[in-house]
Parts: C-alpha cells; sequence; structure tokens
C-alpha cells in the first residue's frame, strides 16, 4: 500500500511518506560515489551498467542496493507505492533492471526529475516482485509521478500534477475521482481500491488546507498529515527535507521522532559502508546507532524479509537459500572507483 505526499512553494520542499505493509525490518544503507553496478536480472535480459555518480542514503527492507527508496547527495529523493496496474516496456533493445535497482539508478546518477526522466527512459523494468509507481523531487522544487501503463512510462509533472500525492491508484484515475463531486467511487470500489482513494482524499485535504507559515511549524505538520493518512499496518515514516538535507523518521516500535543528516555521511570512494536500523529506540542524548556494513549483515536483512511467512503467503515466493546467500553478497560484486 503506502501514501506519499509532496509539500513544495514557499520555500518549502519535503515529501513525506508512509510505508504500509505487515513487516518492520527496515535499514537505512551509505551508498558512495565511482562505483560500478550491474542490474541483477535473469538471462537473456543485457543488465543495465552504470557507475555511481552520487552518493545516497537509500532505506531498504530487502537489503542493500535493493532499496524501498532514498535521497542523494545532490538533493533527488525517489519514493514509490505499489500499483498493480503497472505494466513494463517490452522494448528488448533497452537493458534491464528490476523495480527496486531502478530507484538505485536513478539515485546513483541523477541530480534532477529531468535527469531521472531521461535515465528513466533508457532502461526497462523486467521480472518485479512488486508493481510499483514513484515520486520523485529535486532541490529546484520541481517534483513528478513516473507510472508505467500499458507498457509506457507516463510521467506526470507541472500542470498535469495538480495534487503530488500518490497513493495506490492511477494517477488519472484519482484525480477523475478527486474531482467527481457526487464521489461515485466510494460506491463501486473494492476495500482496497477504497482505502488508497481515502487516503488520496484526505492527503488532498492537507495540501490545500494551508501549510505553516513558519518552518517551525512544518516538521510538525508533516507528521499530522502522515498521521492523517496512516494505516494500521505502517511499518515506519520518512520525511524527506531536501532544502536542509535530513531525512527524519518514525518506526512503528520507536515512533519517536529520529534524524539522519547527510551532511554526516562520508561518501567517497573509500569510505566504510554503513548501515542503521529504522527500528531502534535513540539514545539518551538523541543519538541513532550505525554499524558498519557488511554481506553477513545484508544476508540478516534479506533471510527475514523473503522468509517472512506472512510476506510469503501474500506474494506466493518460492526462493531458496543459495539464491538468497547470492543476493546478500551481490553489493560485494561492485568495485569501487570505477574500475572492474
Amino acid at each position: 500500500m503506502s501514501t506519499a505526499i509532496y509539500f513544495g512553494g514557499d520555500g518549502t520542499r519535503l515529501l513525506a511518506k508512509n510505508q504500509d505493509i505487515p513487516y518492520a525490518g527496515v535499514y537505512i544503507f551509505t551508498n558512495k560515489r565511482g562505483v560500478a553496478k550491474s542490474a541483477l536480472v535473469q538471462p537473456p535480459n543485457q543488465p543495465a551498467k552504470w557507475i555511481s555518480r552520487y552518493g545516497s542514503l537509500t532505506v531498504s527492507q530487502v537489503g542493500k542496493e535493493m532499496p524501498n527508496c532514498g535521497f542523494n547527495e545532490a538533493g533527488l529523493v525517489v519514493e514509490q507505492t505499489t500499483l498493480w496496474q503497472s505494466t513494463y516496456s517490452n522494448d528488448e533493445e533497452l537493458p534491464a533492471i528490476g523495480e527496486l535497482q531502478w530507484i538505485q539508478l536513478l539515485l546513483d546518477t541523477c541530480a534532477t526529475v529531468k535527469e531521472a526522466e531521461l535515465a528513466a527512459s533508457l532502461v526497462r523494468i523486467v521480472e518485479p516482485m512488486s508493481r510499483l509507481h514513484y515520486m520523485i523531487a529535486d532541490r529546484t522544487g520541481d517534483c513528478a509521478i513516473f507510472e508505467f501503463i500499458d507498457g509506457t512510462m507516463r510521467v506526470y509533472k507541472s500542470d498535469s500534477l495538480p495534487f503530488p500525492i500518490m497513493a495506490n491508484t492511477p494517477y488519472s484515475e484519482a484525480i477523475r475521482d478527486l474531482e467527481d463531486v457526487d464521489e461515485c467511487w466510494r460506491g463501486t470500489y473494492s476495500d482496497y481500491e477504497y482505502n488508497s482513494m481515502e487516503r488520496f482524499v484526505e492527503g488532498a485535504a492537507h495540501l490545500t488546507g494551508g501549510f505553516p507559515a513558519f518552518k517551525n511549524d512544518r516538521l510538525k505538520f508533516m507528521l499530522e498529515t502522515l498521521q492523517a493518512v496512516r494505516r494500521k499496518d505502517t511499518a515506519f515514516s520518512l520525511i524527506y527535507d531536501l532544502q536542509q538535507m535530513q531525512l527524519h523518521f518514525t518506526s512503528s516500535l520507536y515512533p519517536e521522532l529520529k534524524t539522519f543528516r547527510l551532511s554526516e555521511v562520508d561518501f567517497s570512494a573509500h569510505a566504510t559502508t554503513m548501515a542503521l536500523n529504522l527500528q531502534q529506540p535513540a539514545g539518551s542524548s538523541g543519538d541513532i546507532c550505525y554499524v558498519c556494513y557488511d554481506a553477513k549483515l545484508n544476508y540478516t536483512v534479506a533471510n527475514a524479509f523473503f522468509r517472512d511467512p506472512a510476506l510469503t503467503s501474500a506474494f506466493g515466493w518460492n526462493i531458496t537459500d543459495e539464491m538468497i546467500n547470492f543476493f546478500a553478497a551481490f553489493p560485494d560484486s561492485f568495485p569501487s572507483n570505477g574500475k572492474r
């Protein structure tokens, strides 16, 4: 499920997200510049390849290099929510990439929404574990929603994005239903569709209800907005401040607000890669505990996710131990400094 909402204008660049999933495990990973990468896809698909231009923070429940979302040092944010109607290009001339690594590619190589649109047009998403649409924002104030419908990428921005909200309804349908004064959708949608539109409508009300004039009140307003669109299965919530270059987060187990500052992270090619468990309490001085990343930690993250009974039942996975071991070690195959 999940909901993402962007607040721009008046010197504000804030993107808020609730991740709704019946699974609490989640980590932040640091990602360095100058790393040569390739997509994890099956033959005969040709994997996309690139070198990371920007360092980033990525949030993942699956493991490193497979982010749910993230924020790079140029000020680009890439978020996603589920959209089961998504169908991707079948142009076999384009290099292939998975729906989560697509996020990593954009964070590694793009500084703006415009650059992300170009980069996205040069690859195709294959073998999706889930079907998604994406919200992308940058420090200039640009924001766009990227969807893949009938094999074509659609980008909603500027005048075609009157309400920068993303739930689990195709954007054009969500706007149609929002503008329906009779709210006919309330009598025709399934429980899933109904809940998605309710969150979209609630988010729109917050967007149009007036934004606090004082900066000190804006973070509180964003938290209230996330609370308004929260579900019982919201595992964690994120607020990206694209001006201050900060990522604020709360989690289902430890709801006190904590902050990750990009200025405190070393993204150089020779830096130690770090990880942070979002499901942790803040220290007595408000500190949060980082650990050094390694393949063993990545295995722990991936194994917990793919062996979770509720997720296995919902998605029908049949993933072997060998596959999880390969998945966990995959990031270690990437050489630094752009050298293979």
